[in-house]
């Protein structure tokens, strides 16, 4: 068996998903000690802006901003737009879960403009169930994969979103989160970090605008405002409520 356990395994329909919901607690555990891996299903291919190559190399920048080694993290080459339920697409995520064995899996809220989105909640909630099942059978690398039950599994947003049940304090991970943000030039325009005049002739979309970046740390703000600390990243807990061991590991560890 071939395996490589985590802490985090974090999910997202195409490159910058994972960075713009989460990056801040995937860089706040990663500078903790904690073991982390990041799965892409698609390769972006159908972005109004940019190509693949472009945002490969983009994925490994970002990456590096994160401290995430390449290797932790997988694209999984489902077609950009057509995520389903099929059992392909299924096995895929599967097998990646069952490689990483993570404890926490972190992936897309089920609802938001973007239909790709809503389409991976679906198709990761039902791998994590799936690979936790010793009759579906998956291989890596030519080894038999051993069954993999998920401790808990989260779900962050991306433009909508509803109340969170809990947050993270990103506060010290703000700046580098931007900064990984910013390694995603074709994509997004991050004020003071990017280089905007490098794809100044490409076409505008929802998310290229720096107002897009202003609205999401506006968010972060206010979910900080809400828990007592400066900037934070909302979830969403699909499997029920969350136990809490000690009444004071619920106090803010920064607050202001």
């Amino acid at each position: 068996m071939t395996d490589h356990p985590v802490d985090i395994l974090a999910f997202g329909a195409h490159p910058d998903d994972i960075e713009l919901g989460v990056a801040g607690t995937l860089i706040r555990a990663i500078e903790s000690g904690k073991r982390v891996a990041l799965c892409d299903l698609t390769e972006g291919e159908r972005g109004t802006r940019g190509t693949v190559e472009t945002r490969r190399e983009e994925t490994r920048n970002a990456n590096r901003v994160m401290g995430i080694d390449d290797r932790m993290r997988w694209n999984l080459g489902i077609p950009d737009g057509g995520i389903t339920g099929s059992e392909e697409h299924l096995l895929r995520v599967v097998r990646t879960i069952r490689h990483f064995r993570p404890d926490i899996i972190l992936y897309s809220w089920e609802r938001d403009r973007h239909p790709d989105h809503g389409d991976s909640h679906r198709l990761v909630q039902r791998a994590i169930f799936d690979a936790g099942l010793r009759m579906v059978a998956t291989e890596h690398d030519g080894e038999a994969q051993a069954p993999h039950t998920t401790k808990r599994s989260y779900c962050y947003f991306h433009t909508w979103e509803r109340t969170p049940d809990f947050f993270v304090d990103i506060s010290a991970q703000v700046g580098r989160k931007l900064d990984t943000l910013a390694a995603y030039g074709s994509q997004l325009t991050v004020p003071g970090r990017s280089r905007s005049a490098v794809w100044a002739h490409e076409p505008r979309t929802f998310i290229s605008g720096e107002d897009f970046i202003e609205a999401a740390l506006g968010r972060m703000r206010h979910w900080g405002l809400m828990a007592g600390v400066r900037y934070a990243e909302g979830f969403v807990s699909p499997s029920g409520p969350v136990l809490v061991n000690d009444l004071l590991d619920t106090l803010p560890q920064s607050a202001e």
